[in-house]
């Protein structure tokens, strides 16, 4: 099964260090590190950070041939402003992952029903790249559509969350983004219980994941009983792209290995929970540790 993500590349930039990011590039890498075949469809800009991203790219092992370099439109970039133990990020706009592309040669390449297609609300806040995933989505059979809610700033709205409910068959969420969905959606309580319910009920999902920090995660599937798993008790040392590594790690164990949902969460977790006691987004690790 392979994995294609769309969407965000971005360079956290904080101080003088830029670290090469986006969620969609997180999970697209982790996936890859695992064992499994993964690949982007982004664009960066003809500058020297869009350079370095490929290399990095290229390095990581993720499939680049769907990125496209462009010019006059900036590699994207968060920058980060620490105030005490909480960050802020600005985001530069229009970045190039504003202004994605996808061909009909790239569409050519997609294997129907051995693909699982990833992608998060940040991507959808240009037109441009909006019409690009649906053509994506419209034009191809993939075997699931992972979406995260991956909320930042004010880039997102009503109409890009419904969007995301009516094309996901696998839907992540945190603590924080189910408040914000259960108020849309005028549901009594912010919990997973409740939300899953909903979204089996009048949508395509099939498999609700719930991500809630130190307190573990929470797998819903319809017509099964939910699923809890803790955190494991490790040192936290950066938290940045802890539930990108639970994603893809779910995906492949599910997908790639055939695991059950409660095997492939568990296995997942673990995954996490290596993540956070390193530092950065994609620490390099033994496949071999989970698999």
């Amino acid at each position: 099964m392979k994995l294609l993500s769309f969407g965000e590349i971005l360079f956290d930039v904080f101080g003088d260090t830029a670290t090469l990011g986006g969620a969609p590039l997180n999970v697209a890498a982790h996936y890859r590190q695992l064992g499994g075949a993964s690949s982007i469809i982004s664009a960066v800009g003809n500058d020297e950070l869009g350079e370095r991203a490929l290399d990095e790219i290229e390095d990581l092992d993720v499939d680049p041939s769907m990125i496209e370099m462009l010019d006059g439109t900036p590699t994207g970039r968060a920058d980060i402003t620490l105030h005490g133990k909480d960050a802020t990020y600005e985001f530069n706009y229009p970045a190039a992952w504003d202004r994605i592309r996808i061909y009909d040669d790239d569409i050519d390449e997609i294997e129907d029903g051995n693909t699982i297609i990833y992608f998060g609300t940040l991507a959808l806040r240009s037109t441009a790249s909006f019409l690009s995933l649906q053509k994506l989505l419209g034009e191809t059979a993939p075997a699931e559509v992972f979406v995260d809610i991956n909320l930042r700033k004010d880039f997102y709205s009503d109409d890009i969350l419904s969007y995301c409910l009516d094309n996901a068959t696998i839907l992540k969420i945190n603590d924080d983004e189910i408040e914000v969905l259960s108020d849309m959606l005028a549901l009594e309580k912010a919990d997973g219980k409740e939300l899953s319910s909903w979204l089996f009920d009048n949508t395509a999902v099939e498999t609700l994941l719930l991500t809630r920090g130190k307190k573990g995660s929470n797998l819903f599937i319809k017509d099964e009983k939910p699923i809890h798993v803790d955190c494991s008790n490790v040192n936290v040392v950066d938290t940045v792209g802890a539930g990108d590594s639970l994603s893809a790690a779910y995906l492949f164990f599910r997908y790639e290995k055939k695991l059950s949902p409660a095997d492939a969460l568990f296995k997942a977790t673990a995954v996490a929970d290596y993540v956070v006691s390193h530092k950065g987004a994609i620490p390099s690790y033994d496949a071999s540790l989970f698999v």
